[in-house]
């Protein structure tokens, strides 16, 4: 067995644990019973004592099915991570970070998790329920996928652009719920966790993809205990794309080459239904990372070069079918993935840290490869 992704180059060795939450205050849209509670599985990547154990798998069990869907095959394949390893005893609080994945579970964004944890931070992954190919429960109860949890982001567009948008602003407020609900149950951990009054939540941040980051910046505009978030190449549905996060932001973003098309050709490419569609869609995803640049206390903005939306995730370091659904969207990629994930996390550590985001930003390193957002 070995793993696909580089190791993590931070001072602690990294564990990882899994823990399933229910919230009994909110019912579940897209689950078949209307009664049925909100429950989430969490993933959590946190600073470990160095341990003998073996590694993780990347994918364990039957989560292989939410790779498998889209033809990625992680079988196999292991994680840097050590599950239930101690918890290092080198400080008395570990900030948090809540992330936030979309369409796939936090276990494929294993590559920045991992990194984090290494570099002191405690991550706690949220596999938001219906939204993957399948949600495994730790008793072993697995849950499908159902298209309204991405608001059908995965197949053909139908419908009205107005009614599409409004959908995905929803998925991403019910995702933000799911932040606030974690953040809630950090708080409330049994005196027997093994995190228990040892996360220092007066440094709780989110950081999300796709949806996620839209989510991540959603939760942190209406929830005081966010103290920054970080939106990798998520469009931003909800009003905060209109008004704003008034808290430190970091935006990460692709190389988005299909917004310099013309309309027809975009339409023509497959990329919207027409070219009305096309149009909004691209001033709403514009114009939203525009205003959150302006409006966050501070923000900082930058498109990677030859990123694609999926660089953020594991999957360019994956061994992928010839007939996956992800082979097109790699085909754009040009950037190396080890290249993608130390710029990424080199980027969103420092952020978090605290560090001069100026310096970072004019080092060679990132330099080389990145533009301000806006231009």
């Amino acid at each position: 067995m070995t793993s696909a992704l580089p190791p993590p180059t931070g001072p602690f060795a990294v564990g990882r644990t899994v823990r399933e939450w229910t919230d009994r205050s909110r019912t579940d849209p897209y689950a078949p019973d209307p009664a049925e509670p909100r429950s989430l599985v969490i993933w959590i990547w946190y600073p470990a004592q160095p341990s003998s154990g073996p590694p993780a798998g990347y994918l364990p069990g039957a989560w292989q099915a939410a790779a498998e869907m889209l033809g990625i095959l992680a079988a196999g394949l292991t994680a840097h991570s050590v599950d239930g390893a101690p918890l290092a005893a080198g400080q008395a609080g570990y900030p948090v970070v809540l992330l936030s994945p979309s369409g796939f579970p936090p276990l494929l964004l294993s590559g920045i998790a991992e990194e984090l944890a290494s570099q002191g931070f405690v991550v706690a992954g949220i596999n938001h329920t219906y939204e993957t190919a399948v949600t495994v429960f730790p008793d072993g109860r697995t849950v499908p996928v159902n298209p309204a949890a991405i608001a059908g982001a995965l197949g053909p567009q139908t419908g009205t652009h107005p009614a599409v948008f409004q959908q995905r602003a929803d998925v991403c407020r019910f995702k933000a719920a799911d932040l606030a609900f974690v953040a809630d149950r950090l708080a409330e951990l049994d005196a027997d966790d093994m995190f228990a009054g040892r996360l220092d939540l007066s440094r709780l941040t989110a950081v999300g993809h796709s949806f996620g980051g839209a989510a991540a910046l959603h939760w942190c505009r209406e929830d005081p205990r966010c103290i920054a978030a970080v939106n990798l190449d998520g469009a931003v549905w909800t009003e905060v794309g209109r008004e704003g996060v008034p808290r430190p932001v970091l935006q990460v973003l692709a190389q988005h080459a299909e917004f310099e098309l013309e309309p027809d050709d975009a339409v023509a490419a497959g990329m919207a239904p027409d070219a009305e569609w096309y149009a909004a869609e691209k001033a709403i995803t514009l114009d939203g990372w525009t205003t959150v640049d302006r409006a966050g206390k501070p923000a900082h903005t930058v498109a990677i070069s030859g990123a694609s939306h999926l660089s953020f995730m594991d999957v360019p370091f994956l061994p992928v079918g010839s007939d996956s659904l992800v082979v097109p969207m790699l085909a754009r990629t040009t950037i190396e993935p080890g290249r993608m994930l130390s710029v990424t996390t080199a980027l969103v550590v420092a952020f978090l840290s605290g560090a001069d985001m100026a310096a970072v930003l004019g080092s060679e390193e990132i330099g080389r490869v990145t533009t301000a957002f806006p231009p």
